[in-house]
Parts: C-alpha cells; sequence; structure tokens
C-alpha cells in the first residue's frame, strides 16, 4: 500500500457481524472470514457502516502508518473481500451497497399496524410448506421412549391414548390443503393400520392431488395394499429384531419407501451404518434421540465446533433468513387426534382443527411465535459472532434444555 489516500469499502457479499469486543467480517461467496477483537479495526468497520459513509471510507496516510490497520487492509484485499481505490483516479467518493436486512413484508410491521385483514389477504397460506396429521393414538407395542420420539423426530406416538382424529376433520383438513402450496403432508398414528377409518381414508386420498407421506413404526408394518401405494416412512427404532427387518424388507424394498433409523448412542449408529450398508439401503435418515441419559452421544458427534459451523459458505440470504425465522420450524403444523394444532410437538397449542380455519392458524402463529420465528437471540448465542452462521435452534436445544449446541461458547 503506497503513501497515498485512497477509499475502502468491503465487497457487497461480505456479511459483518459487530459484537461488543470482536467482529466477524463472513465472504458469503467464498467462505472466507476474518475475525478481529481490535478495537481500532472495529472501529474502522463501524465508520464504514455509518449511514453516511455509503459504505465507503477514507483512508488516510495516518491510518496508513498504523500496523494493525494496514494488516488488517491488506488481509482483506488479499482475500478478495474488499477494494482499495486511489482517490486520484477515483477523485469523487464512491458508493458500495452494504447488505443490511429489510423485509417489506416482515410480520413484525403488521403486528405494529394490527393490519389482519391485508395481511391474510397477502395470500399466507404460502407460508404452510409441511401439515402433520397425527390419525390416533392406538399402539400395543409400547416403545420404550414413544413419548419423547414425536418431541425430537418426525415419528409415531401414543400421547392421548385411544384418540382418534375422526375422519370429517382429515376430509376438511385436505380440502383446505388441496389448492394449497404445501409441499409435504405427513400422516401418523399410533398405528395407522388400527384407524377406523382406514378405508374411507383410502377413498380420499385416491383422488387428491398431493402426495402424502405415511409414516409407520417397523413393528407394526404389515403389508396393505392402500398404504403400500403410498410414500411410506419407516420408522426403526433399537434394539431389533434383525429376522423381523429382514422379513419387512424383503416387502417394502421394492416400493416407494425411505427408512429412519433412531440413534441414541454409537452403537446404535454402528447397528444402522451396518444395515444400510447390508442391505444396500438407498434411502434412509439417521436421527439422534436425547434420552436425557446421553448428553456426551450428543457432545462427541451432535454439538458443533467452529470448523463444522464454516465447512461450507452460507449464503447472505441464509444469514438473513437465520436473523428472522427458524428453517427447521418454519411453515410447519401438526394436527393431534383430538384436534389440537400446534406449531411444534413441544410448544403451545394454536387452536383446535374441528374449529379453526387454517389461514387463522397460520396467522396466529406469525404474531404468537411459539416456534416458527424462534431464533438464536438468546444467551450465550446473543454473544457469540457466529450468531446467525449456526443453523436454527433446533428441538434438540428444546430437549436438552441448552440454548446453544456447540463446543463454540459455553
Amino acid at each position: 500500500m503506497e503513501a497515498k489516500n485512497y477509499w475502502f469499502a468491503l465487497k457487497s457479499y461480505v456479511y459483518v457481524e459487530f459484537k461488543e469486543k470482536n467482529i466477524l467480517i463472513y465472504d458469503t461467496k467464498h467462505g472466507d472470514r476474518i475475525e478481529t477483537v481490535h478495537e481500532r479495526v472495529i472501529t474502522l468497520i463501524k465508520e464504514m457502516y455509518e449511514p453516511g459513509n455509503l459504505g465507503v471510507i477514507s483512508i488516510s496516510n495516518e491510518l496508513q502508518s498504523d500496523p494493525c490497520i494496514r494488516n488488517f487492509i491488506q488481509e482483506v484485499i488479499d482475500k478478495e473481500m474488499g477494494d482499495l481505490m486511489d482517490t486520484e483516479h477515483f477523485p469523487n467518493k464512491p458508493v458500495r451497497l452494504i447488505p443490511i436486512l429489510s423485509l417489506q413484508k416482515d410480520i413484525d410491521r403488521h403486528i405494529e399496524y394490527e393490519d389482519k385483514v391485508a395481511f391474510i389477504g397477502k395470500d399466507i397460506s404460502k407460508y404452510l410448506t409441511e401439515v402433520n396429521i397425527y390419525l390416533n393414538s392406538i399402539c400395543d407395542k409400547s416403545c420404550k421412549h414413544c413419548a419423547g420420539y414425536c418431541k425430537q423426530i418426525h415419528c409415531c406416538t401414543t400421547n392421548n391414548p385411544g384418540i382418534e382424529l375422526p375422519i370429517e376433520q382429515v376430509r376438511g383438513l385436505l380440502e383446505q390443503l388441496r389448492h394449497s402450496p404445501i409441499n409435504t403432508i405427513n400422516l401418523y398414528g399410533g398405528d395407522i393400520l388400527a384407524y377406523s377409518y382406514l378405508n374411507e381414508l383410502q377413498l380420499l386420498v385416491s383422488s387428491y392431488p398431493k402426495p402424502l407421506h405415511f409414516y409407520m413404526h417397523h413393528k407394526n408394518y404389515r403389508e396393505n395394499g392402500f398404504i403400500d401405494s403410498q410414500l411410506l416412512e419407516l420408522i426403526i427404532t433399537f434394539p431389533m429384531d434383525g429376522n423381523h427387518f429382514h422379513e419387512i424388507w424383503k416387502q417394502i424394498k421394492d416400493k416407494q419407501s425411505r427408512l429412519h433409523f433412531i440413534v441414541e448412542d454409537e452403537q446404535q449408529y454402528n447397528d444402522s451404518e451396518r444395515l444400510i450398508n447390508e442391505y444396500n439401503i438407498e434411502k434412509y435418515s439417521i436421527h439422534p434421540y436425547y434420552t436425557g441419559e446421553n448428553i456426551h452421544f450428543f457432545e462427541d458427534h451432535i454439538f458443533l465446533n467452529k470448523e463444522e459451523i464454516f465447512y461450507k459458505a452460507l449464503q447472505m440470504r441464509e444469514i438473513f433468513r437465520n436473523q428472522k425465522l427458524n428453517s427447521n420450524s418454519f411453515g410447519t403444523l401438526y394436527i393431534l387426534p383430538d384436534g389440537t394444532i400446534k406449531a411444534n410437538m413441544n410448544t403451545s397449542v394454536l387452536g383446535n382443527n374441528a374449529e379453526d380455519d387454517i389461514l387463522d392458524i397460520i396467522y396466529k402463529e406469525l404474531i404468537e411465535n411459539t416456534a416458527w420465528r424462534t431464533i438464536r437471540n438468546s444467551h450465550p448465542c446473543d454473544q457469540c459472532i457466529y450468531q446467525f452462521i449456526c443453523p436454527a435452534p433446533s428441538d434438540y436445544e428444546r430437549t436438552i434444555g441448552k440454548n446453544n449446541l456447540c463446543h463454540v461458547t459455553n
């Protein structure tokens, strides 16, 4: 850097996270980053972000003589995260667009003005991306963690034992969803095959334009022409009978099916891997389950470290998304056998399917925010420069009782 005056600006694809004593400068295009605790550097970048500077600041000879500033600017240039522009060639101060979150349809603005009619008029059904319907809570298998699986993973449950969702409510719900842009409709039990209205459900589904996913525990699986013609999501828990699994796999391997292995420890994970390899299973997912006693398994295999947080470049829109909504929960509703509607199996009730219109439920969740807009704004995440680089809070945080599942902050 020669002894002359320059204009200095960061690239428009660079995101900056300011905290009290440090900052993160992150390249959303290439994944590079610069972290610093130097007060003079932090002051320099804060000056760049002042509205009147329009993303560009002057680097005088005096600033260039500061080794801390000079080394920082050189690192920015070397990593192609910013520009130095000679004031002789650019006598008029240039302008650099700084990425700032500004959502014209932000729900907070509608809360402020209480404009429910106008907001619903924007077709808020587009916010609904997934609906989970529990048809019944009838099952005789007595899985050890039956009441807990569904609070962390897509899974069947016998919570509210003996109750069934009336077929009239299922029909009304599916009709409301028929013309919506929803991507996924999941159906669960208990045991779906024990649902009293299974034949009526088959008639409903036969003319339904959207694919339906049927979640069944492997112990409940039996060949059924209706279920087997749908998208079968088979849940595998341990311990399990290897011979029974072998027989089930012979029945479903050529069907539209995905296997979901729920694992509590490393041995169960290894057993899942062995089955996947032995049977050449192509469509599967492995889901860790927190039992209350296996925190070390989660610390070793689920908690993130810094390298894992930055394993791939995160786009600017993903970072901004993490500032406003929860990508793990947003757009999802659960309808339980008693008609209760929730945005998350761990959160409060929003309404009842027998009484409330889905659009009203969507609006209520957007306003009350039981799950959809839960972000990393609690301690210690609110003090961490990786606050919105990290994935959104999940059901694991709710279940474990920690706001962060990482090895970065305490």
